[in-house]
């Protein structure tokens, strides 16, 4: 049986690691072997939120390791969709997780899927209404998973 390959992209806007916990917690669960696509960092100056979330990204990858995972971590040199739809090709990806908690994700994803045969699962916050109190504000909790 061949290992299954799980494909993670990483926007330079994305604020947090989801997508990245979400398909290590796959990976673990199938035997998987996990792609880290990150795009290319922004500097400190364009993004100082990138830089802890670089650093947070480099402590996960160390422990996903010391854990036993299989995980390689690539920086796109091109444009974001054409490494994630060359990737997908080349390695044979079974699975890609997406967060799309904003408009730039959620286009990415659209853009990518009609390009893929890969399997798809949307990662985002999850909102939640509270029906009491009619028409407060929603509020996000945990995480939202759908298969596209």
């Amino acid at each position: 049986m061949l290992q299954k390959k799980i494909l993670v992209p990483l926007r330079t806007s994305e604020k947090s690691l989801k997508g990245v916990h979400h398909a290590l917690a796959l990976a673990k669960r199938l035997g998987a072997q996990v792609y880290i696509l990150q795009q290319g960092a922004s500097t400190k100056e364009e993004d100082p939120f990138g830089s802890v979330l670089e650093e947070a990204l480099i402590d996960l990858i160390n422990s996903a390791r010391d854990a036993g995972l299989s995980l390689s971590h690539h920086v796109a040199t091109r444009n974001l969709k054409e490494e994630i739809v060359g990737m997908a090709k080349e390695e044979g990806i079974d699975l890609m997780v997406f967060e799309t908690d904003d408009e730039i994700g959620r286009r990415l994803l659209g853009q990518v899927k009609p390009l893929v045969a890969s399997q798809i699962i949307q990662v985002q916050e999850k909102v939640v209404s509270d029906c009491l109190l009619g028409d407060a504000p929603q509020e996000t909790y945990g995480t939202g998973i759908e298969n596209v």
